[in-house]
């Protein structure tokens, strides 16, 4: 290494030093790299093909009114290749992963038919898996539906019984609340309460070696954690939606109730409730959580379970939210369209 005159270092500080390039050089080697000059050499012979590449697309370029505008085009789209890779590296890999769930999703309804793959250790699993989503969720449903009571049950039974609009109180809450806001809001609170935990302990077993020592011992990985906990989250999100519902047009009702707004009793209101819902109502709205739920839990296993080496918490996590939450959009734009 070669420094300048009016330059010194303390021994320590070149013994770091040497130790960097030596740790620079040996990442190197490990890459197949044995020659740093020649690397450095490589880039720059890379750098200069490049530039010829794009001054031959330039010439080629035949002369005419708008010869400029090709050009300018082309030097454009040259600098830019950089930016486009990266957004199609992006855009691909979340096509990428909404394949993956829809191919994890068909292997879970497949397998699941077999009486064989429902052994003691997946049973247990799924009852593990079942408790954790319906247990650990009720509380933050329960809390969030009385909320939601509160804040659009009531006010909507109170703005249409002040503009006399009564009889559209049970269409509007089943379109608003039943329709769009429950399966969301449950989608959310199933995410966040057990999709991240599903993340962060399948992409431990997976940096720990354990998926490998499954499949070392025989045992299928995807059967004993993904299929289980898939139809957990299934069963979980149909009892979670079904207990906001309920829980939501109650407290609506208590409040209105309290404040002389309603004055037909709490089984008149529900009636009410039931009899704007139409046939495709009592179908695509179980069916919407039971989907949500299935496809979260899935997703939640494929995120944690393909992990890279490079990812860490702070990394692993995002993306194990932003993964669930485009699940849940998705899920929700396809049921909407249906209805």
């Amino acid at each position: 290494m070669k420094y300048s005159d009016d330059f010194e270092k303390k021994p320590s500080e070149q013994k770091e030093e040497q130790n960097r390039v030596e740790a620079m050089l040996s990442d190197l080697d490990k890459d197949g790299i044995n020659d740093l000059d020649q690397y450095v050499e490589d880039i720059r012979n890379r750098e200069i093909d490049q530039t010829q590449r794009l001054s031959v697309q330039l010439k080629l370029v035949k002369d005419g009114r708008f010869a400029w505008l090709q050009k300018i085009g082309i030097i454009l789209f040259w600098y830019l290749r950089p930016i486009l890779y990266v957004i199609g590296e992006k855009t691909r890999s979340y096509f990428r992963f909404l394949l993956g769930v829809l191919a994890a999703s068909w292997g879970v309804l497949v397998e699941s038919i077999s009486p064989i793959t429902w052994r003691r250790t997946v049973k247990y699993e799924f009852k593990r898996s079942l408790g954790q989503v319906v247990c650990g969720g009720f509380f933050s449903t329960f809390f969030t539906a009385t909320l939601a009571g509160l804040a659009v049950v009531s006010q909507a039974i109170f703005w249409l019984g002040a503009a006399g609009l009564t009889k559209m109180t049970g269409p509007i809450l089943i379109t608003i609340l039943v329709r769009e806001v429950a399966p969301i809001l449950v989608g959310m609170i199933l995410l966040g309460r057990n999709g991240i935990l599903t993340v962060t302990e399948c992409s431990l077993l997976a940096m720990g070696g354990q998926l490998k020592s499954l499949t070392v011992m025989g045992i299928d990985p995807f059967i004993t954690i993904v299929l289980p906990r898939a139809w957990a989250f299934t069963i979980g999100s149909f009892t979670l939606g079904m207990i906001f519902g309920t829980t939501s047009l109650f407290m609506g009702y208590v409040v209105t109730y309290a404040l002389g707004t309603m004055q037909d009793s709490i089984w008149t209101f529900y009636s009410n409730i039931l009899a704007a819902m139409s046939v495709a109502d009592y179908v695509l709205v179980p069916l919407k959580f039971i989907v949500m739920g299935f496809m979260i839990g899935v997703g939640s296993c494929i995120t944690g379970m393909n992990v890279k080496v490079n990812d860490e918490p702070s990394t692993l996590l995002p993306k194990g939210f932003t993964r669930g939450i485009m699940l849940i959009m998705v899920v929700n734009i396809l049921f909407t369209l249906d209805f």
